[in-house]
Formats: structure tokens, sequence, C-alpha cells
């Protein structure tokens, strides 16, 4: 099971692998991290959306879910709100079985 700290490295190795010219703009956010029986949630942004606040500068997931079990950090779907999906993958209920 990963500590925050590790939780927060490998969400931040994902984040700069997906967005490799965004890497100088990348700001982990680790006060708003949180942690699931399933794995951590954690919260980034992009230091032009802090500094300016325009929304059209901010990530469109700003969070990426770090699995306790060792599985790879990823970005929750968005077909729903985070905590469902964390609670979801907790029980079992995701992915959808056929």
């Amino acid at each position: 099971m990963p500590s925050r700290d590790e939780a927060l490295d490998s969400a931040a190795a994902l984040l700069r692998k997906t967005y490799p010219e965004k890497t100088e703009s990348l700001v982990m956010l680790p006060e708003k991290s949180v942690e699931h029986p399933y794995g951590w949630v954690i919260a980034f942004d992009w230091k032009e959306h802090i500094e300016t606040g325009d929304w059209l500068l901010s990530p469109i997931t700003s969070v990426v879910v770090v699995p306790h079990d060792g599985g790879k950090a990823h970005f929750p779907p968005s077909a729903f709100p985070v905590d469902d999906y964390m609670s979801r993958r907790a029980s079992g209920n995701w992915p959808p079985k056929e």
C-alpha cells in the first residue's frame, strides 16, 4: 500500500508522461489529496490556473487515482463523482460486469 508521498510521486509521474508540455506548470496539491479504501485520490492543478483563477486554464480532470494494491495510477472516469468511483472500486462493482 503506497504512502501519500509515494502516491503523489506516482501521480506526478503519470501527469508528466501524459502532459509533457505542462511539466513546468504542474502543481501537486497534497493537502487536497484524500485516502479511500481503494486508494489515494491525488489532486493537482496548473500554475496558470492558480495564478489567474481562469477556469479555462484549469485541468479537465484535476485528480489522479493511485490504487493501494499497486495498480497503475490513472484518471477516474468522468461519468460520475470521484467518491462514487472509489466506492465502486472498493466494493468490486467496477468495472461493470458483462
